[in-house]
């Protein structure tokens, strides 16, 4: 359980500041003091800033000339940024500047440095690397979001300084590059002039292996005229064979079908015989003849001469006719041969155009492949004759990556601080800061504030709460007045009604029985046991009872103010046999109420309340009272309180509101726990009022809200 259990209403909120309020206001005094002396302490700088677009556009001679992308472009900006932030460009304005020797930016040895080491030199360098160190510690560069434009940023104690500084930044980054430009070009110039040497020898080479290469196939420049030709008399040729094996073809089929014809004996369906002279005119005798023959065998018989001679001349033209069939036949298979032959020649011919065009052809692949291996070198070599013409103009040129388009200007106001924006974070972290603090200290916080914090401990059978009497009230009484006074005083205020609550209590316990010994105690120390059992003993006397209030606390002598004079004996010498116990008992102001009390501090190691006669006494005094009332030691500090809690009849624990920890009263309960099974009854003492906002939940808030029924 912590403070924050408690927090369960805004009241409750109000009531944890106004309880710590004095927490609240150091904490916040503090931190306030501490940001005001940091506001006060900080030098103001100036800051001045310079604008360089750089040139994305700008490339290397060796590079081909192509449009760069736009993240292309990123990428050049973000190189010339780092190269603006470099400590190369630092060097330059610190040594261009001189501001190795400003102690702005190259300070001396701190007093403590000096008084370990007071004969410490300061090396040049050293001074040079700490200005270094500290401009680029002090120098921002920034990009544009959409323009390729870097923002350089100085700051310094001196407006005029910071404005210098930063466009001796600019200068240098822009001198530098130019220097590294016109170095790098003079480097390309040489590279390019040995690569333009390498390619003029490649050229020539491939130059003379190509007239090479044209010379040995015989090649000229009209090959690929002739190479036309040649296509064109291929093409003829190819047509021609189509024609004469067409032609042959048609005449082998003329000569077979002659042939077949004249073996069947019908050769004169031929056409070529058909349209012989030679045979139209046979054919005419032959008719002549078969009918002379005809006539004559009519006329003479056939056996007659005449008949014979006529049939012998008949046979001589059939057999004439035969011949020439044979002929025609004969010249048919003649012309297709001579066909065949002709297709032949055309045939040889055409594959001899063929072949001498692909030996041609690829004698010219070839050469083209030379021609495009040349061409190609010599391209290469105009590209880079270029690219060193242009180098060369380049490192003869002044070369810059961009240009300074806004220069810095010595700043009117300080960029640090911004006074009005600490103003205001300390005027909100003073107050958090406090509140921080209360909650913290809260969060760890285990001390009673409220009975029912107190009610979930283990062992308690009751809560009380007594409420506090402040010292101003008293001091209206008397200047030396305690609480227990204010009982008397005040019999109807507040605090008197509490302790009558405490009593009420006590009287449930007694149920009507004998007389009620009532252990009164504490934690520790300093928790009110003394004014709760002083002012609880004179509230029961004020309500009729026949009390006795009896102070055991031998070391510290509590109730020692409650007297009006020093007694010059008490328990001790009761308890001793040395003084009767009605020689001892002193009167109190309260009519009803007795004191026994103790005639002075005593340390001794003795048994003093456990060797039986306090038992002994404690018979006595219940047969003369209605309530014995022991104030006894802490029990966490005496074992005294133990072994009187064994002789009580109740036990009522102390506990200051707003000191006593949850922890220590349950060590002090686990403690009571050893004297037997007495109640233990918890009560708070001191507990604050409604003007320091108690909770609500709490019964004292009610007894100090009310109006009309107490006279405090």
């Amino acid at each position: 359980m912590n403070g924050f259990t408690r927090l369960r209403s805004p009241r409750d909120v109000a009531g944890l500041f106004a309880r710590r309020l004095g927490l609240f206001l150091v904490v916040s005094l503090v931190t306030a003091a501490a940001m005001g002396a940091f506001i006060v302490t900080r030098v103001p700088r100036f800051e001045s800033a310079t604008q360089i677009e750089i040139d994305v556009h700008r490339q290397s001679p060796m590079s081909p000339v192509v449009a760069l992308p736009e993240k292309g472009d990123q990428g050049i900006v973000g190189t010339q940024m780092k190269r603006i932030a470099s400590r190369t460009i630092a060097a330059r304005v610190v040594d261009q500047l001189g501001l190795s020797h400003d102690p702005e930016w190259s300070p001396e040895p701190g007093w403590l440095a000096r008084m370990i080491a007071p004969t410490t030199i300061v090396s040049e360098d050293l001074r040079r690397r700490r200005a270094i160190d500290a401009l680029m510690a002090r120098m921002t560069v920034e990009r544009d979001e959409v323009a390729p434009v870097v923002t350089v940023r100085v700051a310094s104690r001196d407006p005029k300084r910071a404005a210098d500084i930063v466009n001796a930044v600019a200068d240098s980054y822009l001198e530098e590059a130019s220097e590294a430009g016109r170095a790098s070009a003079a480097g390309e110039a040489g590279v390019l002039r040995r690569q333009l040497d390498r390619l003029a020898s490649e050229v020539t080479a491939a130059d003379a292996a190509l007239a090479d290469y044209r010379a040995s196939r015989g090649l000229t420049a009209l090959s690929a005229t002739t190479g036309g030709a040649v296509e064109q008399q291929a093409a003829a040729l190819a047509g021609q064979l189509a024609a004469a094996q067409s032609e042959s073809a048609a005449q082998q089929a003329r000569a077979a079908v002659a042939a077949g014809m004249i073996a069947s004996g019908r050769g004169d369906g031929f056409s070529e015989v058909v349209q012989s002279p030679v045979m139209t005119q046979l054919r005419q005798q032959q008719a002549t003849v078969a009918s002379e023959l005809a006539a004559a065998r009519v006329r003479y018989g056939p056996d007659h001469p005449r008949v014979r001679r006529v049939a012998a001349q008949a046979d001589d033209i059939a057999q004439a006719i035969g011949v020439e069939q044979a002929r025609v036949a004969g010249s048919v298979r003649g012309t297709a041969q001579a066909s065949n032959q002709a297709a032949g020649a055309v045939a040889a011919q055409l594959s001899a155009v063929r072949g001498q065009q692909a030996a041609q052809t690829t004698a010219q692949v070839g050469a083209d492949r030379l021609a495009r291996i040349a061409d190609a070198k010599r391209a290469t070599y105009v590209q880079l004759a270029q690219s060193a013409a242009r180098s060369a103009q380049e490192g003869a040129l002044p070369s810059l990556p961009g240009m300074v388009i806004a220069r810095g200007v010595p700043a009117m106001e300080p960029s640090y601080p911004k006074t009005e924006l600490l103003v205001l974070l300390a005027l909100l972290a003073a107050p958090a800061t406090g509140v921080l603090a209360v909650l913290g200290v809260e969060a760890f916080d285990t001390r009673v504030r409220g009975s029912r914090e107190l009610a979930a401990l283990s062992g308690a059978s009751h809560v009380s709460s007594v409420s506090k009497v402040s010292g101003k009230v008293l001091r209206q009484i008397d200047r030396r007045a305690k609480p227990w006074d204010y009982v008397l005083a005040k019999p109807m205020s507040s605090f008197a009604e509490s302790v009558r609550a405490v009593r009420r209590r006590l009287a449930f316990c007694r149920g009507g029985r004998g007389a009620l010994v009532v252990c009164v105690t504490s934690s520790v120390s300093h928790e009110g046991k003394s004014t709760l059992s002083a002012s609880l003993a004179r509230t029961m006397a004020l309500a009729g009872d026949r009390v006795l209030l009896i102070d055991c606390d031998l070391r510290r002598n509590g109730l020692a103010e409650l007297l009006p004079d020093a007694p010059e004996a008490g328990l001790a010498e009761v308890l001793e046999g040395g003084m009767r116990l009605d020689e001892v008992l002193v009167r109190d102001a309260a009519p009803g109420l007795d004191v026994l009390p103790l005639a002075g501090p005593r340390f001794t190691p003795q048994d003093v309340f456990g060797d039986g006669r306090m038992a002994q006494l404690m018979a006595r005094l219940r047969e003369q009272y209605e309530y014995v009332i022991v104030d006894t030691p802490p029990v966490l500090v005496v074992d005294d309180a133990v072994t009187l809690a064994r002789l009580s009849d109740a036990v009522l624990l102390a506990i200051r509101w707003g000191s006593t920890r949850l922890e220590t009263i349950s060590a002090a309960m686990e403690r009571l726990r050893e004297a037997g099974d007495q109640p233990i009854e918890l009560v708070m003492t001191a507990v604050e009022s409604r003007a320091t906002f108690t909770s609500s939940r709490d019964t004292t808030y009610y007894l100090s809200a009310a109006s009309g029924y107490h006279v405090n």
